[in-house]
């Protein structure tokens, strides 16, 4: 199936052909249904064919890079409480992904979903180092990022520890109970009765596993970066960021953002027209 970037591009192509076809019943068009439906295909005609000739002149790969990595930045402005914020921290994930294995646009995904769990924006990049250093030195990559911050998010909501996180983290390869029995001063049976009574604090909890993976797995990303896996993340990363800058461009100067709200109007008002006198004569 087509996706929606290679149907705009294959509109732009065919867009003169499909411009000669409007015009050529145009005047059927009036014969038949009048003047009222004659403006709507002039109009459908002026605007697909002006955003299939903008985004096929400039790749939509450029134009969806940048409009996806925008809407990104939005999300962090909403969690972070401002632009600015969002700014800063963006710039410092991007340094950080820039020493990872792992995609900028997966480690945005991971820092959204330990923000909306209300962990501190000064402790993100320090939690998703242990996390990254452990998924890199276990060579459970991007998904055992995402496993592990499942289970710690999953505390924090809780507000305790509790076993069923633990499982998590233990079959991602990670030995919460030893690092939280470690921290405790306890053994690992006495922990477990702990946490099965509730006695244990989220932050307790994670400030030990954070503890316990750092001393284990430091470095991990840093040797997985260096492999041929971690060299291509980097490769892919810069690329989007040469899209992305080169759509920020494009968008702004060809106005391809207004367009796409102009063809939104359109379907708006031709959706309405198609309710008030059926859909024949529209």
């Amino acid at each position: 199936m087509a996706t929606i970037a290679e149907l705009i591009v294959k509109i732009g192509a065919n867009s003169s052909g499909l411009r000669k076809e409007l015009q050529a019943s145009q005047r059927q068009i009036k014969r038949a249904f009048g003047s009222e439906a004659l403006a709507f295909s002039r109009k459908a005609a002026s605007l697909i064919g002006a955003i299939g000739a903008a985004i096929s002149a400039v790749g939509a790969a450029s134009v969806l890079t940048s409009a996806k990595l925008r809407a990104s930045a939005v999300a962090f402005e909403t969690l972070l409480g401002s632009a600015e914020k969002a700014k800063d921290f963006l710039d410092d994930l991007a340094q950080f992904a820039a020493q990872t294995p792992f995609e900028f646009e997966g480690l945005q995904d991971t820092a959204k979903k330990l923000l909306a769990f209300k962990f501190a924006a000064e402790d993100i990049i320090p939690i998703m180092s242990a996390i990254g250093d452990a998924a890199g030195m276990l060579g459970s990559g991007q998904e055992g990022i995402d496993r592990m911050t499942l289970a710690i998010s999953q505390m924090q909501s809780k507000g305790k520890i509790q076993s069923q996180e633990m499982l998590q983290l233990a079959e991602a390869g990670v030995n919460a109970w030893q690092y939280l029995a470690d921290s405790m001063g306890m053994s690992i049976a006495d922990v477990m009765d702990k946490v099965s009574d509730g006695e244990v604090s989220s932050t307790q909890g994670i400030n030990a596993i954070i503890m316990g993976m750092q001393k284990d797995f430091a470095g991990g990303m840093e040797k997985q970066s260096k492999e041929i896996p971690g060299l291509w993340s980097t490769i892919m990363d810069n690329t989007k960021m040469v899209l992305k800058n080169a759509g920020d461009g494009l968008i702004a100067s060809l106005g391809i953002k207004e367009k796409l709200q102009g063809l939104g109007d359109f379907l708006s008002q031709f959706a309405a027209h198609v309710e008030n006198v059926g859909i024949g004569q529209a």
